[in-house]
């Protein structure tokens, strides 16, 4: 019987997985880099939640994309496109970093994986940002390569994901340190293994080395995924919300830098070239005129659906929007992440404004809820 869903059309493409999802009662899907990623799977939120944060989830995430930088010049472009120094980075080495544009402003954020001497990839947010390095790559008349590989990845995320990478790839795909990849082989499949995830929590990401095999790998993980609980999920943006990690969209058409973004960590004006390091050196010296916040609502009353950005007040007025939002399981009522005026700060009290009225709400720092949550039962 076909799975109901939205409305689909062929010119969006669909990941090898997209079958399989279906298959897993997949019942809405959002279109990411011009593809389909299947977020939700008709379950109450708290099944899928409590798999992620006791068990073990598997995500289609084909629709990540990678913009591969191949030749000797590799790693030298590659410093150039990312506001983090990857200039010391080693072969099997990750790195989370945000690109920007020549204003010091986020175009998106990726993890950057440098999977062989001569080669980097950028896996990277819901932005065409292989036209972004074509044209610098031409315009710098470097040594490089860059094209959109046949590449497809899974997320297994969870606590019990070690145990089965362990089953799947071997000791040395569990074993893995943070930001760290390998070369590996899952039944005759050739594998990168990362251990990366937009969860937060304990997880890996597999990238096939071709679509060919992919629904195989997908069949092999979700076997050996069978002794520890394994559930088919999309990625859980009730605990991104909660543990402050946002997405590509948290930044577009804000004009956002990352020291607004909160990562300015990852920023490092000192090396480079990079595109937008003046403009960002120069944000850096200037008095901070908005930062991004978290939200907590006083009321455990639901908001509606986010789609679409909504207003923040304090007492003054207008102060900011929020651009993320969720049912926080940990806490048990609204949460959000917003970008605000610098002025508003921990424990200032605001008002959300959304479709169905307005929420008091309390300021908080990122993340909002803590490593380890309640249990749901006691949430």
């Amino acid at each position: 019987m076909r799975v109901r869903h939205a409305a689909l059309h062929p010119n969006v493409r669909r990941s090898p997985y997209f079958a399989a999802t279906e298959a897993a009662g997949a019942v809405e899907y959002l279109v990411y880099n011009h593809m389909y990623m299947p977020i939700d799977y008709g379950r109450a939120p708290e099944e899928d939640y409590t798999a992620l944060m006791e068990r073990v989830t598997l995500w289609d995430v084909g629709a990540e994309r990678q913009a591969e930088v191949r030749g000797p010049d590799a790693l030298t472009f590659a410093d150039s496109l990312s506001c983090r120094d990857l200039s010391g980075l080693k072969v099997g080495d990750c790195r989370y970093t945000m690109v920007c544009d020549d204003g010091g402003r986020i175009m998106t954020e990726c993890i950057v994986l440098r999977v062989a001497e001569d080669v980097v990839w950028f896996s990277h947010g819901d932005v065409d940002l292989l036209l972004w390095a074509r044209g610098l790559a031409m315009g710098q008349g470097t040594s490089v390569e860059v094209s959109e590989p046949d590449v497809a990845p899974l997320q297994i995320q969870g606590p019990r994901s070690g145990d089965v990478l362990e089953s799947l790839a071997g000791a040395a795909a569990k074993n893995l340190a943070p930001f760290t990849c390998t070369d590996g082989e899952i039944q005759g499949i050739d594998v990168i293994v990362s251990r990366t995830g937009w969860s937060g929590e304990l997880g890996y990401e597999v990238y096939p080395r071709s679509s060919e095999r992919a629904i195989d790998l997908w069949r092999a993980a979700l076997e050996a995924g069978e002794g520890n609980g394994m559930l088919v999920t999309g990625p859980n943006l009730i605990r991104a919300c909660e543990r402050g990690i946002t997405d590509t969209h948290y930044f577009v058409g804000a004009g956002m830098t990352p020291f607004e973004a909160g990562v300015g960590w990852a920023v490092d004006l000192d090396a480079g070239p990079f595109v937008g390091r003046d403009a960002l050196r120069a944000v850096a010296a200037r008095t901070p005129v908005r930062h991004s916040v978290g939200m907590v609502a006083v009321e455990r009353e639901p908001f509606p659906r986010f789609e679409t950005f909504w207003p923040v007040e304090d007492e003054h007025g207008e102060v900011g929007h929020v651009r993320w939002t969720a049912q926080s399981i940990a806490l048990g009522r609204p949460i959000a992440i917003g970008l605000v005026d610098a002025r508003v700060q921990d424990g200032d009290s605001v008002r959300i404004g959304h479709p169905s009225g307005d929420a008091p709400a309390r300021v908080t720092g990122l993340p909002i809820a803590p490593r380890t949550p309640p249990t749901t039962a006691s949430a």
